[in-house]
């Protein structure tokens, strides 16, 4: 659980910088960047979360890329229709209707869709059954 947790809070960090230069370094319409950053966001956490929080060491396999990717294309359908709610139409700051629409649909769909979808077999495990599962210092991002 913490591996996930730490690998969403990298994915997150790249998902907002990217938000952050596209809307106002590259003066992106907020929607749009919402999309592009929270898909990039994705494929980050893909990663992270099958190399590292998952040790997924299985090659890529075309059905677990593409399940993913219909989680994270949804993921980012449900963030930018989100942030354009909050922030285009009720005037929300987009910093702060991405942090409400980040942690709503994680909780509501992008989570049970990954555990369920995506990475079955590392969910199925029992919390703490392995004790691998801790975060250690000389534990690395390595992508073996």
């Amino acid at each position: 659980m913490v591996r996930v947790g730490v690998s969403g809070l990298i994915a997150t960090s790249i998902d907002v910088g990217a938000l952050v230069v596209l809307v106002e370094v590259l003066g992106s319409h907020v929607t749009l960047a919402a999309f592009l950053a929270s898909t990039l966001g994705g494929v980050t956490n893909f990663l992270v979360n099958k190399y590292w929080a998952f040790r997924d060491r299985s090659p890529f396999e075309l059905r677990q890329v593409s399940l993913y990717a219909f989680v994270s294309l949804i993921t980012a359908a449900f963030v930018a229709a989100t942030i354009h709610l909050l922030a285009v139409v009720m005037l929300v700051p987009y910093l702060w209707a991405k942090a409400i629409a980040a942690g709503l649909v994680f909780v509501v769909w992008t989570y049970p869709a990954q555990s369920k979808l995506v990475f079955p077999s590392a969910g199925a495990r029992e919390p703490g059954a392995d004790p691998a599962d801790s975060l250690s210092l000389d534990d690395s991002l390595a992508l073996e």
